[in-house]
C-alpha cells in the first residue's frame, strides 16, 4: 500500500498508509514528506483528543515539494511552504459549533462527547484543460486559490484516540470530492469545504411576463385610436447563468449514504451574475426569437405586427440592432431575478443545497455530479426530473422560476403609431441597464433618452424623466376619452434607480419608498443591525392605472374638477411619508405637516422663505414648495379641460374630425400636454411624483416595490383596490 512519509521537524518521523480512497493517492502525481510545523508531536502525540492540551490545538502542515494533483495534468498544485493546517474543534460552552462566527450559512452542532478534526490544504487552479468537467478546479477561477478542509468526527471521551492516530487517520482519508466514489468515502458525520471564488454556472427556462406600458407623448393623434395592445403574456426564455464570487461547498455524510451538497456565499462580499438567453440575434423577424416572442405577449394582432416588420425589408443592421436591445433587456431583466433571489437568502441558507444517496445513483447521476462538483450545476437545474439518488432542497433559480418575474416594455408613443410594429419602424428600441426594461419609441423620444456608451441602451436619469412626463400626459390623455384602450390595459408610473454603493442611510431611503407607499414596514424592522454597507443595490416601484382610475386623478365622482387644494395635499402628505423622521433633512416634514405655515407660504410665496426658514433649509424647502405648486397646478388646469372634453363627449359620442368645438378642445388639450412637457420637473420622476398620483388617486393603483442588493432584498405589492393605511 502506499504511504507518505510524515515529521515534525522535531523527534518525529513515521509513514501513514494511506486509504484505498485517499484523495492523495487517487490525484496526487507525486507523494513528496508532509511536514508538521510548529508543533512537536513526538513530545504530544500520545495524548487523546479529550486531554486539555490537546482540544484546541492548530498546527500547521506543509509538503517539502510542491504537489500536482489531478488525472493527466495537473488541476491543482499545493506549494512547498506552509499551505495547510491540522485542528482539533471541541465542544465546550459557549462554543458548540463546528465554525464558530460562520461568514457562509448554515452551522453544525458538535455532537456531545465528540470533537472535530480538520485538516486543510490551500491550493491554487491550473490552467482550464479545454472546459474539461472532471477537473478538480471546483468553478474557481485559474490562479485563484482553494482550500479545501477535512472535517473528522471523533470520539472525545474515555476511547478517544491519541493525537497522532487522528492525524494519521486524516491524512490517510483524505478526500478531494470530485466524483459519487468521493462522496461515498466521506466518513459518516464527517465533512468537506471548498472554499474560493468560485465561477457556479447553470442554465434552464424562466417564464418571463411581458408587462406592455402604453404610454403617449406630445403629439395628440389625429384620431381616436384603439392601438393594437394588450396586457402582455407570458414569454419563455432559456439561457445560461454564471455567480461569481466567494462560496463555500460544503460535503456533508448524513448517513451510511447520505450526503448534503450546499453551495454558501460569503455574505460579506459582493457577488456578480450574468446570464445570457439562449435565444436572441436572428437573421431575420421570425418565428422563434426573442423579439418575435414579446411581439406575440403584448400586441393584440401580433401576426399582423411581425408580417408588417418583414414588409418593410429591415435591413440586417436594424435587425441585428432591435434583436440585441431585446436580447439585453432579457438579460439584464434574468441577472435582475437572479440576484434578488440571491440577497432574499436567509444567513443561514445555501444558495444550491441537494441531498445524494450514493447507493441509489444510476449512470446519469453518476455523470452529473462530476459537473455539479466543478462549478456546473446544469445537469442538476434544467428542466425535468432530477437524476435517480438527488434530491433537491434547495435553488435559487427554483425560486427564481416560480416567481412572478416581469419584463416591463414601455411603449413611448404607442397611441399615435398605433401598432407595435409601425411604432419600432419608426423609431428606436432600445434597453435601460438599470432595470431591465425594453424601450420602443418614437424617434424623437429616442434622441431625448439614448445613452451615448451603451449600445441599444437608454440614459437611467434621462429615461426616468422622460417616462413620468409621459405617464402624466397619458393620464391626461386617457382622462379626456380621447384614447381608446382595452379595460384591462394599465398604464404605469415608474420610479427605478441604481446605486453602485448603498451605505445604510441610502437603504433607509430606499425603504421608505415601500413604507411612503405602504408596502413595508419602517427600516428599523427590516435592516438588519450593525450593517452600513448594503453593496451595489436597485430599487424599481411602480404604480398602475387603468382608464376608470385615472380619470379619478382629476374629476371627483361627479365630473367636477379636483382642486388646487386637493393637490396640495396630496403633495404635501408625499413629502411627510417620504421624509424620514430621523434624516439629516427632517426639517422638510414641517412645511408638509403645519397647515398654518404652508397657507403662509402659499400666501407670501417664495420671496418671503428667507425670512421664515434657517438659511441651510430655505433651498431644500423652496425645492419641495416648487414642485407641489407647479405639480398641483397643473392637475387642476389639465382636470378643467378634462372635464371639459368628457362634457363634450357625454352630449357628443362620435365627433367628427372636423367637428369645430372638437377641434377647438383638442387645441386647447394639446396646448395643456404642451406645457406640461415643457414644465415637468425632475422630482416628478423620482419616489415624490410616483406617491402623489398614488394619494391623488386615493391610493388605489396596483402597486410594487422590489429592493434588489447582495446582503438585502425585499419585494411586495398591493392590488387595486386595497387602499394602504
Amino acid at each position: 500500500m502506499a504511504t507518505i512519509k510524515l515529521n515534525d521537524r522535531f523527534a518525529l518521523d513515521t509513514d501513514v498508509q494511506l486509504a484505498p480512497f485517499s484523495a492523495l493517492l487517487k490525484y496526487a502525481q507525486s507523494l513528496p514528506s508532509l511536514i508538521v510545523e510548529k508543533a512537536d508531536l513526538s513530545r504530544i502525540g500520545g495524548l487523546t483528543l479529550s486531554d486539555p492540551a490537546v482540544t484546541s490545538l492548530t498546527a500547521g502542515l506543509s509538503f517539502n515539494q510542491p504537489v500536482n494533483l489531478g488525472k493527466g495534468a495537473p488541476q491543482l498544485t499545493i506549494q512547498a511552504a506552509v499551505q495547510g493546517s491540522f485542528t482539533v474543534i471541541s465542544r465546550s460552552p459557549g462554543n458548540e459549533t463546528l465554525f464558530g462566527s460562520d461568514p457562509f450559512g448554515e452551522n453544525i452542532q458538535i455532537p456531545e462527547g465528540t470533537c472535530f478534526v480538520a485538516t486543510a490544504l490551500k491550493a491554487s487552479a491550473a490552467a482550464s484543460l479545454g472546459g474539461s468537467v472532471d477537473a478538480l478546479q471546483f468553478g474557481i477561477e485559474t490562479g485563484a486559490n482553494i482550500t479545501i478542509a477535512n472535517y473528522g468526527n471523533f470520539d472525545a471521551g474515555a476511547g478517544s484516540p491519541t493525537l497522532l492516530e487522528a492525524l494519521r487517520q486524516s491524512i490517510a482519508g483524505f478526500v478531494i470530492p470530485a466524483d459519487a466514489a468521493d462522496l461515498a468515502a466521506i466518513p459518516e458525520r464527517g465533512l468537506v469545504s471548498i472554499t474560493g471564488q468560485w465561477n457556479l454556472k447553470f442554465s434552464g427556462t424562466v417564464n418571463l411576463l411581458a408587462a406592455a406600458n402604453p404610454l403617449a407623448t406630445l403629439a395628440l393623434p389625429a384620431g381616436l385610436p384603439a392601438i393594437a395592445v394588450k396586457a402582455g403574456e407570458s414569454v419563455q426564455v432559456g439561457a445560461s447563468y454564471q455567480v461569481s464570487g466567494e462560496y463555500q461547498l460544503r460535503v456533508q455524510k448524513v448517513g451510511s449514504s447520505q450526503v448534503r451538497l450546499g453551495w454558501y456565499r460569503n455574505r460579506s462580499t459582493e457577488i456578480k451574475v450574468t446570464a445570457s438567453a439562449s435565444a436572441g440575434l436572428a437573421a431575420g423577424i421570425g418565428d422563434t426569437d426573442l423579439f418575435s416572442a414579446i411581439l406575440k405577449a403584448i400586441s393584440s394582432d401580433a401576426h399582423a405586427d411581425r408580417d408588417e416588420l418583414k414588409r418593410a425589408g429591415l435591413s440586417d443592421t436594424q435587425t441585428a440592432g432591435i434583436q440585441s436591445a431585446v436580447q439585453a433587456a432579457v438579460q439584464r431583466k434574468l441577472e435582475l431575478a437572479l440576484s434578488f433571489e440571491i440577497g432574499a437568502l436567509k444567513s443561514d441558507q445555501a444558495a444550491f443545497l441537494y441531498e445524494v444517496n450514493t447507493a441509489a445513483l444510476g449512470d446519469d447521476g453518476r455523470q452529473a455530479l462530476p459537473r455539479a462538483l466543478a462549478g456546473d450545476l446544469s445537469a442538476l437545474t434544467l428542466d425535468g426530473a432530477l437524476p435517480a439518488g438527488i434530491r433537491m432542497v434547495r435553488s435559487i433559480f427554483s425560486n427564481m422560476k416560480q416567481r412572478n418575474n416581469t419584463l416591463k416594455i414601455n411603449l413611448l408613443g404607442i397611441y399615435n403609431a398605433i401598432s407595435i410594429s409601425k411604432l419600432a419602424l419608426s423609431g428606436s428600441t432600445l434597453f435601460e441597464p438599470a432595470t431591465g426594461a425594453l424601450v420602443i419609441t418614437d424617434k424623437a423620444t429616442a434622441d431625448r433618452i439614448r445613452a451615448s456608451e451603451v449600445n441599444f441602451g437608454a440614459d437611467t436619469r434621462k429615461l426616468r424623466h422622460v417616462l413620468a412626463e409621459s405617464f402624466l400626459i397619458t393620464a391626461m390623455y386617457r382622462g379626456s376619452r380621447l384614447a381608446v384602450t382595452a379595460p384591462a390595459l394599465k398604464s404605469s408610473h415608474t420610479f427605478f434607480e441604481i446605486h453602485a454603493a448603498t451605505d445604510g442611510n441610502q437603504m433607509r431611503d430606499n425603504v421608505q419608498v415601500g413604507t411612503a407607499l405602504g408596502l413595508l414596514a419602517g427600516a428599523s424592522a427590516l435592516l438588519p443591525d450593525g450593517v452600513d454597507d448594503f453593496g451595489r443595490t436597485t430599487i424599481y416601484a411602480e404604480t398602475q392605472y387603468d382608464d376608470a382610475l385615472t380619470t379619478t386623478l382629476f374629476l371627483t365622482a361627479d365630473g367636477k374638477p379636483r382642486p388646487v387644494e386637493y393637490y396640495d395635499r396630496a403633495g404635501r402628505n408625499a413629502i411627510k411619508l417620504l421624509v424620514r423622521e430621523d434624516g439629516d433633512d427632517a426639517f422638510r416634514r414641517r412645511p408638509a405637516i403645519d397647515d398654518n405655515l404652508w397657507r403662509q407660504m402659499r400666501t407670501s410665496g417664495q420671496p418671503q422663505f428667507a425670512l421664515m426658514f434657517p438659511a441651510e433649509q430655505v433651498g431644500a424647502i423652496t425645492a419641495d414648495y416648487s414642485v407641489i405648486v407647479w405639480w398641483a397646478g397643473a392637475m387642476r388646469s389639465a382636470a378643467e379641460r378634462l372635464a371639459e372634453m368628457r362634457a363634450f363627449f357625454n352630449t357628443n359620442p362620435q365627433p367628427s374630425p372636423d367637428d369645430r368645438p372638437f377641434q377647438q378642445l383638442r387645441d386647447k388639450l394639446a396646448e395643456e400636454l404642451a406645457r406640461v412637457a415643457a414644465n415637468t420637473k425632475e422630482d416628478f420622476g423620482r419616489p415624490w411624483g410616483l406617491l402623489a398620483m398614488d394619494l391623488a388617486s386615493g391610493r388605489q393603483a396596483d402597486a410594487v416595490v422590489i429592493i434588489t442588493g447582495p446582503r438585502l432584498a425585499l419585494s411586495t405589492q398591493r392590488a387595486k383596490g386595497v387602499a394602504a393605511g
